[in-house]
């Protein structure tokens, strides 16, 4: 029996979850991601360990709080504070994006299991930078596993034109 490349044997005996921001990768250097399960022409990629993390943070930033019919206090006020123009200023997204870890933090942490991976897990997350151009904001986040494992995430965001 031939051994498992290195590719396959990160997967072995761990949960996965399916990519949805294609365009991840696992070394971490930056690369612009786009909110889809398949592109064209592939067969879609799992995730697991931080990339999983980041993942899930991402989703659950992104997320209304209120959106999921049988899991009201999932998501948080984020985006939809981003929708309404309330961010005019990088102080305002700052206080936006920190007002919302509060939720992420408890969501996060209540769905982890005992017997998932520390990287895995939940740590902490703070913003490294906030970049505000016209429509679009992007946001530099590191984010650590309980395992101690830091990712950067690099994410783009059009928004209402701030400082209309």
């Amino acid at each position: 029996m031939q051994t498992p490349t290195p590719q396959i044997s990160q997967y072995l005996g761990r949960t996965v979850d399916l990519a949805a921001f294609d365009g991840m990768l696992p070394d971490g250097r930056d690369t612009l991601l786009s909110q889809a399960l398949v592109q064209e022409g592939e067969t879609g990629a799992l995730v697991t360990g931080t990339e999983k993390l980041a993942q899930r943070f991402l989703v659950e930033l992104l997320t209304d709080r209120g959106s999921l019919r049988y899991l009201p206090k999932r998501g948080t006020t984020f985006m939809i504070e981003a929708r309404r123009g309330l961010w005019r200023t990088t102080t305002d997204v700052e206080q936006s994006f920190y007002g919302a870890m509060l939720t992420i933090e408890s969501n996060l942490i209540s769905e982890e299991n005992v017997d998932d991976p520390l990287d895995e897990k939940y740590g902490s997350a703070n913003i490294l930078a906030v970049s505000v151009v016209a429509d679009l904001v992007v946001l530099r986040i590191i984010l650590q596993s309980l395992a101690g494992i830091s990712r950067e995430i690099l994410y783009p965001l059009r928004v209402n034109s701030i400082g209309a």
